[in-house]
């Protein structure tokens, strides 16, 4: 038998990346072989196709996958059928694929109430919001947030989970996209007319905001620092900006980073999925889990998916990531 997944086969445009056929593999002891439903689509998988923290080619890229137990391996405690979550950086990528063979306990269930494509909604994206605003920053109770690339993947997630929270959220966004921002209960600031600082100023009499997010680095995080309160917390993740030069910009862009670091008044923390402290492997499953409990509770706003493409059609995903208009998260179903 024989299973599907998109190969990056070098560095390079989204034409580098193409779907294969290949040996359907057992699952080891303790293992299982999972059949993929769903896929989440992200900007690292971006970065690693343009070469950036890559692993050897050809690889196959994704983060978060949904789907169900298809075969156990000696001793996996899991059962045949059963639904379950999966964060692969615990296993080494490989989302993009009708199957993958991960460890059972990297396995989250998802609970009877969750669809699978609105607990894929839920991963790497919701996953990082959790743990930025409770583990990272520890936003307090009542506190406030400004969120860059408000109407994104993260950005959606940010404003779910600070909302949820009962967190005061402002979002930075196009003109074109505030509806989406106000949608999920965040109020927005246009960044193309506005200046974030001076608007995050006004509204909070002058204090600034208990946390800021910012996906962008390079000079924009100093920018960012302007708009942190004393005694705050400036959260740099994913630096979009910095990526798109590629090695050399990721570099330069950790200047900035420690630039904005010196100021007395406020800490600066680098966010990585499964990589920051108190954020690795068993966090990351418990929050996955928490996050659906409480969308199965109808606590949390059912996650924003922008865009939908067949396992097959992967390139026009980073192509619609790479272009800036879609909104909330990109997934893949197989």
């Amino acid at each position: 038998m024989f299973s599907g997944r998109i190969e990056i086969s070098g560095r390079g445009s989204s034409r580098r990346m193409r779907y294969v056929r290949g040996p359907l593999l057992a699952p080891a002891a303790g293992e299982v072989r999972v059949r993929v439903r769903y896929a989440g689509v992200a900007y690292g998988d971006v970065m690693r196709r343009r070469g950036v923290l890559a692993p050897p080619f050809d690889f196959t890229p994704g983060y978060d996958v949904t789907g169900e137990v298809e075969a156990l391996g000696q001793g996996a405690t899991l059962v045949q059928g059963q639904r379950v979550a999966v964060l692969l950086p615990v296993t080494g990528f490989g989302g993009y694929a009708e199957h993958v063979v991960v460890p059972a306990a990297a396995c989250v269930p998802i609970p009877d109430a969750v669809h699978a494509r609105e607990a894929i909604g839920l991963g790497l994206n919701a996953i990082t919001a959790l743990q930025v605003l409770t583990r990272v920053a520890k936003v307090p109770e009542g506190g406030s947030v400004l969120v860059h690339g408000a109407a994104g993947g993260v950005g959606c997630a940010v404003l779910d989970v600070a909302s949820q929270r009962g967190l005061r959220v402002y979002g930075t966004a196009s003109a074109g996209k505030h509806h989406v921002v106000r949608e999920r209960g965040g109020e927005p600031i246009d960044y193309r007319t506005q200046d974030f600082v001076q608007v995050i100023r006004e509204h909070t009499k002058g204090r600034g905001v208990d946390a800021v997010i910012d996906g962008i680095g390079g000079a924009h995080l100093q920018q960012s620092a302007k708009a942190v309160a004393s005694g705050g917390t400036l959260v740099a993740l994913g630096v979009s900006g910095d990526v798109a030069g590629g090695l050399p910009g990721v570099v330069g862009g950790m200047r900035h980073v420690l630039r904005a670091a010196l100021s007395p008044s406020l800490r600066v923390r680098l966010y990585g999925i499964t990589a920051s402290p108190g954020c690795g492997p068993a966090a990351c499953r418990a929050d996955w889990a928490e996050l659906m409990r409480l969308l199965a509770a109808g606590s949390l706003r059912t996650p924003l998916i922008g865009a939908e493409r067949a396992l097959a059609r992967a390139e026009q995903a980073h192509a619609l990531l790479e272009g800036g208009s879609v909104t909330g998260k990109v997934v893949l179903r197989t």
